[in-house]
């Protein structure tokens, strides 16, 4: 009879756990929303500067229009050379001076789970590259090695990839095997002992070009 009494008590207190819980997330949710939301804008912001100049090449005023107007986010599973990543969507297109400019996440694996992207691709006169990147998520790459892609100037090394480096793949320097185009991206002497992290940057940078290609149209 004791058994029965305390497990009807933990029984009682688990579902008055339960509803708290849930209570709690609900009430959150929204301020977690608003501040992803945030850092989202803030990312576009990055990613919508002209790299060469640092001219803003769409207003933030367009930018948070599209994200309020971007609608729920869904996940397509894409692969690039047998390497395989996500693309998140929405894709944000943008009119700029330079041409239309596309703002997308995707990931691919680094050393300890995903490694999450954000890109500006711009389809101008001589073609489709790369503008600029910002890394939203690596919080599982070791500290001190792979986890130093969060800091702008590694970052900085993949902007402004020609419409040539992104056709024939995006490498680092270390799984160059002998190639000098501008689709190589030096990253071993700013990230001594770690490739397999900047490596997952490329990939998501590849697969993200894969499916601007081939889902929304451009050439390869």
């Amino acid at each position: 009879m004791d058994m029965m009494k305390k497990g009807l008590i933990l029984m009682i207190y688990t579902v008055i756990a339960g509803f708290v819980l849930a209570g709690i997330y609900v009430m959150t949710k929204p301020s977690i929303a608003k501040a992803d939301l945030s850092e989202k804008e803030k990312a576009m912001r990055i990613v919508l500067t002209d790299w060469k100049t640092g001219e803003k090449l769409v207003s933030d005023e367009e930018i948070s229009k599209a994200l309020s107007e971007g609608g729920p986010e869904k996940v397509v599973e894409m692969s690039w050379h047998g390497v395989n990543g996500k693309v998140f969507l929405p894709v944000y297109k943008f009119h700029t001076k330079l041409g239309e400019a596309y703002v997308m996440v995707g990931a691919a694996p680094g050393f300890g789970g995903d490694v999450k992207v954000m890109a500006s691709f711009i389809n101008g006169s001589s073609g489709i590259y790369l503008n600029a990147i910002k890394v939203l998520d690596a919080s599982q790459e070791t500290p001190g090695l792979g986890a130093k892609i969060l800091q702008e100037a590694p970052q900085k090394r993949f902007w402004g990839i020609p419409p040539s480096g992104l056709k024939k793949g995006v490498v680092v320097d270390k799984d160059a095997h002998g190639r000098k185009d501008k689709g190589v991206v030096k990253t071993s002497d700013i990230m001594t002992g770690a490739t397999i992290t900047p490596r997952a940057v490329a990939n998501s940078i590849n697969i993200m070009y894969e499916y601007l290609t081939q889902k929304l149209g451009g050439e390869k």
